[in-house]
């Protein structure tokens, strides 16, 4: 009686070396065709005619002082910082969220504290950016407000995600936003810099990610 085959021969296709090299080649073609164009992608500025602007307030210092200059000059009424929990600094302040620290930090500016409120998130794994607009929804239910439109501000190449994440969150709220320059690298040559990099990389698969899986 002859036993069943264990294993057996199968003939199968494997790429050569020319072809690695072609793959390679078109690669890095793409690259040199899309660079100049993926940092005005990312960070977008397209804002919409409204009253109330609306930030994130994790963003770094001087993102949240220019921020507030376009606040005053675009004759806006009230002022919004959203943002969750903070990785570090809390145990050494009294401040537990993003969206309290860059309220703080506005005041700190100058800001009249009659036309600013904070908006914080709970804590979440994954999803942050989004679960803040779905705070900001939380906020308008709970409080019977009705926001038409606003203004969302965001930093650099960052702000096509939040853009995408706020629409969806907040579809019936008409949404604009504006674009931070992040001056902690040239977004003209972002890829001569490791920080440049690594955020427009790292953006680039986040927006493609939210965009086609959520």
């Amino acid at each position: 009686m002859q036993l069943p085959r264990l294993i057996k021969k199968k003939e199968c296709l494997k790429l050569t070396w020319f072809s690695y090299l072609l793959i390679a080649l078109v690669f890095i073609a793409s690259f040199f065709l899309i660079r100049n164009k993926l940092y005005p992608l990312l960070a977008p500025t397209k804002p919409v005619e409204a009253k109330i602007m609306v930030i994130e307030g994790w963003m770094n210092d001087f993102a949240i002082e220019e921020a507030y200059s376009i606040f005053l000059s675009g004759n806006y009424d009230l002022l919004i910082t959203t943002g969750g929990p903070l990785d570090n600094g809390y145990l050494a302040t009294h401040y537990v969220t993003a969206a309290e620290v860059g309220k703080a930090t506005l005041i700190e500016l100058g800001m009249d504290s009659t036309k600013i409120l904070s908006v914080p998130r709970t804590f979440t794994l994954k999803n942050r950016t989004y679960q803040s607009a779905l705070a900001l929804g939380k906020w308008m239910n709970d409080n019977n407000k009705t926001i038409a439109a606003f203004n969302l501000v965001s930093l650099g190449a960052h702000t096509k995600r939040s853009w995408f994440l706020f629409q969806k969150a907040l579809p019936e709220t008409k949404i604009g936003v504006i674009a931070i320059p992040d001056h902690r690298y040239d977004s003209k040559r972002w890829w001569k810099s490791s920080l440049g990099s690594r955020t427009v990389i790292t953006e680039t698969i986040g927006y493609f990610y939210v965009y086609f899986f959520m």
